[in-house]
């Protein structure tokens, strides 16, 4: 993920927000940490504190203005995370 490598899911769900809809198929897995909650994408967690890099949220292409637990899911929406530096 960060060599910009992708991986695509179609998610049917009854879950309101994306955090809990991408929880309840074990896509993502936050865990509180010193410094807030940390998202494992795929099995694979950045940390920005140890190399710089972390999980953007992204809706239709657009930098999320709201986290995942806060993001409505709307169908017909794509939701993505890009590993930034």
């Amino acid at each position: 993920f960060r060599d910009g490598s992708q991986t695509q899911y179609t998610i049917n769900t009854n879950e309101t927000t994306v955090g809990k809809a991408l929880q309840q198929v074990g896509i993502v897995d936050p865990a509180d940490g010193d410094d807030g909650m940390y998202v494992t994408v795929a099995g694979q967690t950045l940390d920005y504190n140890k190399d710089g890099y972390y999980w953007a949220f992204y809706e239709n292409g657009e930098y999320a203005m709201t986290g995942i637990n806060d993001t409505p899911l709307v169908d017909g929406k794509k939701y993505s995370f890009k590993a930034q530096k």
